[in-house]
């Protein structure tokens, strides 16, 4: 597979950070595509599934393992191919020392304050000036194709539907409107410590209250029958532009209807802490104290993925592991220190009394203008590259619905559901 790497370290800083990997270098090492290769970018926790369709997942075949001309080349949402944000270098920064009281004494600790996001660039075509890298759903999937009035993204990967903003706004600066390709469906659940104080059930309005503050100790959830009433909820929040917060602050409002629910009110227990998305270590490398009383919103996609060896463990708790010189450079990372509430529910339930959980769909944002296109994209085909890839309503199925991609979908822990949507954002029907 066309892979992307990078360095990272754990570094602790002086606030508690639960989690967090810092890249060591803003140098990148990305494929530049060629004019007619077809580019997606966008959202983190949907790479894997398009970089399976691309490239293909241990034996399965990705479209590019054909030997086609012009390739599939799917960018990865940061420099890490975990999803993971890069940050500043932590050895460049001032640092701290602890006295005993604050800190192990003598130890060097970094400012969490301190470390600011780097902004990675890429070129996103072959020759050209590069540009910073396209990250998320909405800036980096829908809102970078919008407003891509160069033409070098041809897909936008984004787990939210469109809207007639969008459609106008698109319109207005490329004359074309956009079609939704839903290819699958995943579903955030909450995630815990497998040794935990939290009960087997947690309702949305449960979660709701939690985050918001009203709640924060067990004892004070409805019908909690533990050992640890009195013991404090430790809530994990994500960034405010992680797509997975976006979509956790959505599923609590759908199922607490007639209550406002927005990023801020579920910013508000003075218990959180704030860690990085989709990653197990934001619970499992809290202390005991803290491990079995935090709760996080966690895509089921990734845990399965997790759980099939595919992601590397990056630090080992104190150094960094290089390719050359350590062994622990393909150390599989895996969910064993963590578990989902109500893992087998797969449809959502809009009432408060229900257990969280909250379906999001896996996109692929296409310009109306690729579609209708007459020309064809590998030399011998008669197709334009959608149809081959995506939509194809008239002809052989896309590859996203071939029993081989398909496959693939399956390997990256989501459930193949395939939905189109017109520029009306109405829905088309595909059988």
């Amino acid at each position: 597979m066309i892979r992307r790497t990078s360095a990272s370290a754990a570094v602790l800083g002086l606030a508690t950070v639960a989690g967090l990997a810092f890249t060591l270098t803003p140098a990148q090492a990305d494929p530049a595509p060629q004019p007619d290769d077809v580019v997606a970018t966008g959202s983190d926790i949907i790479q894997n599934s398009f970089n399976f369709l691309a490239d293909g997942y241990h034996e399965l075949p990705g479209y590019n393992t054909a030997g086609n001309r012009y390739r599939f080349i799917n960018f990865d949402s940061s420099g890490d191919a975990q999803g993971r944000s890069a940050f500043t270098d932590p050895r460049l920064l001032p640092t701290i020392t602890g006295n005993g009281t604050v800190g192990d004494a003598d130890t060097k600790y970094v400012k969490q304050s301190d470390i600011k996001l780097l902004n990675p660039t890429i070129a996103l075509r072959a020759g050209q000036d590069l540009v910073v890298r396209p990250s998320g759903g909405g800036g980096g999937g829908r809102d970078a194709i919008i407003n891509d009035d160069q033409g070098w993204i041809d897909v936008g990967r984004s787990p939210d539907a469109l809207n007639d903003t969008h459609q106008n706004l698109i319109q207005s600066k490329q004359g074309t409107k956009l079609y939704r390709v839903q290819i699958a469906t995943d579903r955030q659940l909450i995630a815990t410590a497998t040794t935990t104080n939290a009960p087997a059930t947690l309702s949305a309005e449960t979660i709701l209250k939690i985050y918001k503050g009203d709640i924060t100790t067990w004892g004070q959830v409805p019908g909690y029958s533990g050992p640890a009433a009195g013991e404090t909820i430790i809530p994990l929040i994500l960034p405010t532009d992680a797509g997975m917060w976006n979509t956790f602050v959505k599923n609590v409002g759908q199922q607490n209807p007639g209550v406002s629910v927005t990023s801020d009110v579920l910013r508000s227990n003075p218990n959180k802490i704030q860690v990085q998305q989709n990653d197990p270590t934001a619970i499992t490398n809290l202390p005991d104290a803290q491990r079995k009383n935090a709760i996080v919103p966690f895509p089921r996609g990734r845990y399965r993925t997790l759980n099939t060896g595919y992601y590397t463990q990056t630090f080992d708790g104190q150094k960094t592991n290089n390719y050359n010189t350590e062994t622990g450079h393909r150390t599989p990372a895996d969910a064993s220190g963590i578990k989902l509430l109500d893992g087998d529910s797969t449809s959502d339930v809009l009432d408060k009394t229900a257990p969280y959980g909250g379906n999001f769909a896996y996109n692929a944002l296409i310009r109306e203008s690729d579609l209708t296109s007459n020309e064809p994209w590998q030399p011998g085909s008669t197709l334009n590259w959608v149809q081959a890839l995506f939509y194809n309503p008239d002809g052989p199925l896309p590859f996203v619905r071939t029993p081989a991609g398909q496959a693939l979908l399956e390997a990256a822990g989501v459930t193949p559901d395939y939905h189109v949507f017109g520029t009306n954002n109405a829905e088309i029907p595909v059988d």
